[in-house]
């Protein structure tokens, strides 16, 4: 009861500290399009973290040695690294001045990674793979490899036998993962706030840059009415996906 209530009570006061008309003044603020902006990127982030997470389960699961070990040991260690500092060691790796980011411009007509679209895609997988890649693999090897060897027994070959029996086994672990590494990157805002504060060249902010702005420029009553509406919007995403989870449960 204790636990539910230090994650209730804070957000049962962010939903009700604005008034429903200073929300609804809110709406014509940008922050609608900041959020739409924010889930859609989000969202192909954490496509592309479940597409990783696949073969990234599939090679780990199959090898104990110890470089493999060690290279899985790897996944945890952007969550424990301040947010600001992903912000910069994302800079010193992508910028065109440095040696990665020019050996990019060399071969990318006009590369740049200072506020670019690449720059938050790239940051936001940095933080919010970890989450699909743990979800998908212990799943994989808890459960799914069992089929998967039956399947062998009858005469499937390893890879067949993951693409029939496991991708299909793995299918609410993939949308666990999605939903999870999809709400990390929407948390997101330290590292953002130094990678691309803007989005050029449509000068957007994502949501969480957006609600700090505002709260700098206009102080704390623009951004609470902001902040309600984006858990208001986050708890209706997370509910399409738990029935969509249930359905597959169920079916």
């Amino acid at each position: 009861m204790l636990y539910i209530l230090i994650i209730l009570v804070p957000i049962i006061r962010a939903l009700t500290y604005s008034s429903i008309g200073e929300i609804t003044a809110d709406l014509s603020s940008g922050i609608l399009p900041s959020i739409e902006y924010t889930y859609a990127i989000c969202g192909v982030v954490a496509f592309l973290a479940v597409l990783f997470s696949l073969p990234y389960s599939y090679v780990i699961s199959r090898h104990t040695g110890p470089a493999y070990k060690a290279a899985d040991s790897l996944v945890e260690i952007p969550i424990m690294i301040p947010h600001s500092v992903v912000g910069i060691i994302m800079l010193i790796t992508f910028e065109p001045t440095m040696p990665i980011g020019h050996l990019l411009a060399k071969y990318i007509p006009g590369y740049s990674f200072d506020g670019t679209l690449f720059a938050v895609i790239i940051t936001l997988f940095f933080l919010s793979s970890a989450y699909s890649i743990r979800e998908i693999g212990i799943a994989y090897q808890k459960d799914v490899m069992e089929y998967e060897n039956v399947a062998k027994t009858l005469g499937l070959g390893e890879t067949l036998s993951f693409v029939i029996i496991s991708m299909r086994l793995l299918l609410r672990p993939m949308m666990k993962g999605f939903l999870l590494s999809w709400a990390r990157s929407v948390s997101e805002v330290g590292a953002i706030l130094i990678v691309a504060y803007y989005i050029f060249p449509s000068f957007v902010k994502l949501a969480g840059v957006f609600i700090y702005s505002q709260w700098l420029g206009y102080g704390l009553g623009p951004a609470a009415a902001s902040s309600a509406i984006l858990i208001i919007t986050g708890i209706a995403v997370t509910g399409i996906f738990k029935m969509v989870e249930s359905y597959h449960v169920r079916y």
